[in-house]
């Protein structure tokens, strides 16, 4: 079968960001201390004064200067780091125990957290709990994603958690759901919204498996489940992608457009295939429109790809390296890379098109060297039998996830 894959829309965004953004902003060691009622932050290693963040790794439509030196956060090596993990899952119990690597004896867990990343041309601080509940006293954040947005949030709990714990508002036991958490002593409420495609979807039939079987995915309208509550928050972490590599039969403009990745989709539906980075494409712009009034800060996150080896998550499909690649040992696979790709175009055209303060937060290339830091077949005992029994889409807590909360503080800083 054909992939269909329109154009017209990209051409049209290319041609609305055509002479691309030049947007700067500067970073010193002093924001970090300033806001500091703990300790001191280590200091960078560069000689200068200041540095800065481009648009591919940390982007901002607010920029504060364009004289200092370059510095792209979204580029650089991991290195070795003798400071050791921020936390274990003795000191943080808000952990999902199905990323607690320590818990289930990760081989090579040692190695795997001894490493920081190391942006070219600066360093990139430590995470300071008590700095960033100064800049969000009084605040509040929503993480607008599927289950890496969660474990996302769950790496910044137990980052804070040496200063404060949450409690969370109005309990939940489920995993896949809307969940909010309240820090009492500096008034800081954060959230997940739990929204796999961020627009709105349903499965194709009544009793269908939520992991296997197809979606109908609306690509032109935002999932109520976040859409309708996200305007009260002040910041919004949004990222999604790695569920358009599952069936899905997509619509917009309420009719029929085709299928990603179903068999026999021309048979069962009289529809064509669509490449699934369209999809990625339309969802993003449909999730950015909405927040387009936005009067917070939003921070885009791209894609962090997986690391399946030998096969893929249902067949035998594994992650079993104990240390980070070099980046010049690896590169972007082209799903990951087209998802990239489409999630950046339309975060700048975003960006230039509205007066919501838009950031990037570059990670793709940062967490495809980290093969090591999936929990794999360690999320679980060897005889417990589970739906997701090799996991190499989540981030073992602590790991390489937790350089995504020194990136986010680091954005919110300078953005």
């Amino acid at each position: 079968m054909k992939k269909v894959k329109p154009n017209n829309s990209q051409i049209a965004r290319k041609a609305a960001y055509g002479g691309g953004l030049l947007l700067v902003a500067v970073f010193t060691a002093w924001n970090y201390s300033s806001l500091s009622t703990e300790r001191p932050v280590d200091a960078p290693a560069s000689s200068s004064a200041a540095a800065t963040a481009r648009s591919s790794g940390a982007t901002s439509n607010n920029a504060t200067s364009d004289d200092a030196a370059s510095c792209d956060v979204a580029r650089g090596e991991w290195v070795p780091d003798s400071a050791g993990p921020y936390y274990t899952n003795s000191t943080c119990a808000l952990i999902d125990g199905r990323q607690d690597c320590m818990k289930y004896g990760k081989p090579g867990i040692e190695s795997i957290l001894g490493w920081r990343w190391q942006p070219h041309g600066c360093d990139l601080p430590r995470f300071d709990a008590a700095a960033f509940l100064r800049l969000v006293r009084g605040k509040s954040m929503a993480f607008v994603g599927d289950s890496v947005a969660r474990n996302h949030m769950q790496s910044l709990m137990c980052l804070l958690a040496k200063v404060e714990y949450p409690r969370e508002v109005e309990p939940k036991d489920c995993v896949h759901c809307t969940r909010k958490y309240h820090y009492r002593d500096h008034d800081f409420t954060v959230c997940v919204f739990w929204t796999p495609f961020l627009v709105r979807w349903n499965l194709t039939r009544a009793g269908g498996q939520q992991f296997m079987d197809p979606h109908n995915v609306y690509l032109d309208e935002a999932d109520p489940e976040w859409s309708g509550d996200v305007a009260g928050y002040d910041y919004v972490v949004l990222n999604g992608a790695k569920w358009f590599t599952r069936p899905a039969v997509l619509y917009e403009g309420g009719r029929l457009l085709g299928c990603a990745n179903v068999d026999g989709c021309e048979a069962a539906h009289n529809a064509t295939d669509v490449a699934p980075d369209y999809a990625v494409r339309a969802s993003f712009r449909t999730a950015l429109r909405a927040l387009a009034g936005f009067r917070g800060r939003v921070v885009v996150r791209t894609v962090a790809p997986p690391h399946y080896e030998n096969g893929k998550w249902y067949d035998g499909g594994n992650c079993v390296r104990t240390r980070p690649v070099r980046s010049d040992e690896t590169s972007l696979p082209e799903t990951e890379a087209a998802f990239h790709a489409a999630q950046v175009e339309e975060f700048r055209a975003a960006a230039a098109e509205s007066a919501a303060r838009f950031v990037l937060m570059d990670v793709s290339e940062m967490m495809q060297m980290r093969g090591d830091g999936h929990p794999g077949q360690y999320g679980h005992w060897p005889n417990e039998k589970v739906g997701f029994g090799i996991d190499c889409v989540h981030w073992c807590l602590p790991g390489p996830v937790d350089a995504w909360n020194e990136l986010l503080l680091h954005l919110l800083l300078t953005g």
